[in-house]
């Protein structure tokens, strides 16, 4: 494929014959003029063919031009308009208009405030990216909701997973920091965030290869927001609702600009008090408790959750030229939750058993992540930049249950050390610590290629400790599945990148690179015979780019990349977790990294987009699998690697303009997938078709008020040996603007249909002979959930400063 994919490219022929135009913008005193707009018009009908922004040193240039007549406007605030004589573009001509003077209005002008609306999505070659702050919804909801109701992500909250496109081999980053978590905690991270500090969120299926190779199917990327403006600013936010039970939420963001120096911080508070109810119905084989049995599984969950995120950092720009910063940001809190299990087993030769359980469980989560960078200009339009960046994690949790057992005479089941003691404890600790240093740098070799290239260090270490203990005697003792061990890992990873962008004519542009990783996973010395690890992998990720404009309203791309995923520490980890008493979580120290080659071909048609992606993934890491372990009759879900995955996905957004206070956008996001696993008894090879629809229609009415009715639909889908339900979601939001500040009301699931159903066991036969239908509610299944959000800008407006972004990088997302 990757062969073809090259060739393809190479066979890219056309070139049209389109002219450019450039200059220089300045006023009566020789200073350029930043931020004004030039506007070229054909002298055959006074059209305006293209238009450019001019850059902060007051250079412009306008691409793509059809031989003619012509004369360029300028229009600046504070300026007067200036229209330059008519001039004449020949095919292929480069035409440099020298300085233009434009000159300044007598009056001064108040100040003015431009809004210049983003569509609500849009395509690049690398993927998606969806303008979350167009969304009414956005405001008040945290990161997890957003990202739900964006086009092709699918999050599973009772499994923690995060699909994009069909796939859950997808990492997140934040401000280009790949969040090297487990995906638990990162949707808890996800969902204790606020949306409102949030512009964008990239959906990128082929990443470039400046990124890491890391994700099969492909990155999230969180942009928060990075004020740009002079003075002192910032914003405020406050939330409150209900569903079943309360939800709250403020923060606040500050930044000061001078222009040399940047300081900024933002805090905010996230509590919920969350609903969760799990019942599964069906049939296994449970030897450890009599053998086959029919049984029915009940468990209510009602978390409560409170954290506190804060961020401080600071950007100077020094004398030399240089910029140089850094930023720490911590992230913190806990949950804490009674669930409440109980359940049936029913068998053909023995007396039926009841189990009923309550657990009080509690979990504390402190992250640290600290950023240090130099960013300098060279001669010649280089550039140069260093980071070096410090993640600390650290997870604790302790779980205690009371729970009876019993036969439908009244005597306990089983005997003895078994995972159904009426009395256990679990607990667990988790340390994360993680460096990173990287260096970057780009040149202009001439006009028409840019050349890029940078190299990266990781090297992380991970301290497990988990287990299961039951009270015997007044005293705590191990329990035999769940005995306690410790259990630590080390990885490094080194990498190095090389891109050529490449303009091939006025209308088409190539990027071709490639970027080389290896990795060492291996454990302590003391680590048990069994879970020891030592891997080396060193791979070569070949990623290629290409783009047409076809004329100013229509472009294509097609691309080529390979990438990786590596199992993360806790699928790797030899942690065991109590499940119920049958069986246990824990991971798979025998998973293999994933290997994904995508070919992927797009259109673009003024604000309609199309995609097409072909993709074939080797070992794909599939979720929780009921599998055999050390002890028999005990079932121990862990991740599994899959034998091959191939699919093809079209994805279609089309945005419909109704008129002035009306509008909608629509994406199709779906295709034919086809599998094979062979780790149960019998191996499965399975094909079908899946999507997934969004939708978001938006009302502007008088007074200040708007609207928006907006939501997601998924299909039926499937997954190693598990067939998932469609689901749906509609919402809808009102906003009132105040002036300074609005105010919004949300009602998520305003038709109470979140229930997600799954059906486990029965596309193959598992080791357990497992035939279950599985279905797990939402809090707002059992009440619809309000929120009244309040925002306020406050503080001076200015002149903007540079976006900065942080170094690290993509690194937080295999914890």
């Amino acid at each position: 494929m990757r062969s073809f994919a090259i060739s393809l490219l190479c066979l890219f022929v056309a070139i049209g014959a389109f002219g450019q135009v450039t200059g220089r913008i300045a006023d009566t005193a020789g200073k350029p003029v930043p931020f004004a707009t030039v506007a070229l018009l054909r002298i055959a009908d006074s059209t305006v063919v293209n238009s450019a922004a001019v850059t902060d040193a007051g250079t412009f240039r306008v691409n793509n031009i059809h031989p003619g007549k012509y004369t360029l406007r300028v229009t600046a605030v504070g300026y007067q308009a200036y229209k330059s004589p008519v001039f004449n573009i020949s095919p292929g001509q480069e035409a440099d208009l020298g300085r233009l003077v434009i000159k300044q209005t007598g009056r001064q002008l108040q100040e003015v405030v431009i809004r210049a609306v983003k569509p609500q999505v849009q395509q690049t070659a690398e993927g998606l990216t969806v303008n979350v702050q167009n969304s009414i919804m956005t405001q008040g909801s945290s990161v997890l909701d957003v990202l739900q109701r964006s086009p092709g992500v699918i999050i599973d909250q009772h499994n923690n997973t995060i699909a994009l496109n069909g796939k859950t081999g997808v990492k997140v980053m934040i401000d280009g920091r790949l969040m090297r978590m487990s995906m638990d905690q990162l949707i808890t991270l996800l969902n204790s965030m606020s949306a409102d500090n949030t512009t964008q969120i990239e959906l990128m299926n082929t990443p470039p290869a400046k990124y890491d190779a890391e994700g099969n199917a492909g990155i999230i990327n969180i942009v928060t927001k990075k004020s740009k403006k002079r003075g002192t600013n910032g914003s405020i936010t406050l939330t409150a609702g209900y569903g079943v039970f309360e939800k709250a939420s403020a923060g606040f963001n500050i930044n000061h600009n001078t222009g040399n120096v940047n300081l900024y911080g933002s805090y905010s508070y996230w509590h919920a008090h969350d609903y969760g109810g799990l019942y599964a119905t069906g049939s296994e084989n449970a030897a450890i408790i009599g053998g086959q049995t029919d049984f029915s599984y009940t468990g209510i969950n009602k978390p409560i959750a409170n954290f506190n995120d804060g961020t401080i950092g600071a950007d100077i720009k020094l004398d030399t030229g240089a910029t140089i910063g850094g930023s720490i940001n911590y992230w913190g809190g806990g949950n804490t939750s009674q669930p409440h299990n109980y359940g049936y087993y029913i068998f053909e030769s023995a007396p039926t058993l009841t189990y009923n359980s309550l657990f009080d469980n509690s979990s504390h989560i402190g992250n640290a992540i600290t950023n240090l960078y130099l960013d300098k200009s060279l001669k010649g339009q280089q550039k140069i930049r260093a980071d070096f960046d410090y993640l600390y994690y650290n997870t604790r949790s302790l779980a205690s249950s009371e729970s009876s057992f019993t036969d439908d005479k009244g005597n306990t089941a089983g005997g003895g050390d078994s995972l159904y003691s009426p009395k256990q404890r679990s607990f667990g600790n988790t340390t994360i610590k993680v460096s990173i240093g990287k260096l970057d740098y780009s040149a202009k070799l001439n006009k028409k290629i840019g050349f890029e290239t940078g190299a990266k260090v990781t090297y992380s270490r991970t301290a497990a400790n988990s287990g299961i203990e039951d009270f015997e005697n007044g005293v705590w003792e191990p329990n035999t599945v769940g005995a306690g061990n410790n259990f630590v890992t080390y990885e490094a990873i080194e990498a190095g990148y090389v891109t050529f962008n490449m303009q091939l004519d006025s209308v088409s542009s190539l990027v071709a690179g490639g970027r080389y990783e290896y990795s060492h996973n291996y454990t302590d010395k003391s680590t048990d015979v069994n879970y020891r690890l030592d891997r080396k992998l060193g791979r070569f990720f070949p990623s290629v780019f290409f783009s047409r404009k076809l004329n100013d309203h229509s472009s294509w791309q097609a691309s080529y990349t390979e990438r990786i995923t590596r199992p993360s520490y806790s699928e790797l980890a030899s942690y065991v977790s109590y499940n119920d008493p049958v069986s246990v979580f824990t991971g798979n120290p025998l998973l293999k990294p994933a290997i994904t080659r995508n070919l992927k071909f797009g259109y673009n048609y003024h604000e309609y987009l199309f995609s097409l992606l072909f993709s074939r993934d080797d070992h794909p890491i599939l979720g929780i699998q009921g599998t055999p372990g050390p002890v028999k009759g005990v079932v121990y879900l862990r991740p599994e690697n899959g034998d091959w995955q191939n699919s093809v996905t079209l994805q279609a957004t089309i945005p419909v303009k109704i008129n002035n206070w009306w509008g909608m956008t629509y994406t199709l996001t779906g295709g034919l997938t086809q599998y094979r696993i062979s780790f149960t008894p019998n191996p499965l090879e399975k094909i079908f078709l899946a999507g997934s629809f969004n939708f978001s229609q938006n009302f502007k009415f008088q007074h200040g008020l708007s609207a928006e009715l907006s939501g997601y639909y998924n299909s039926p889908s499937y997954s190693a040996n598990w067939h998932s339900y469609s689901n749906t979601i509609v919402n809808l939001g009102v906003r009132k603007d105040l002036g300074k500040g609005n105010l919004k009301l949300s009602i998520s699931d305003i038709f109470r249909s979140g229930s997600y159903q799954s059906d486990v066991g029965l596309l193959t036969t598992d080791a357990f002979n497992t035939k279950v239908h599985v279905r797990y509610n939402t809090e707002s299944r059992l009440g619809t959930i309000v929120k009244l959000s309040y925002y306020r800008p406050f503080g001076t407006t200015g002149k903007s400063r540079e976006k900065r972004d942080s170094g690290s990088g993509e690194e937080r997302s295999r914890l």
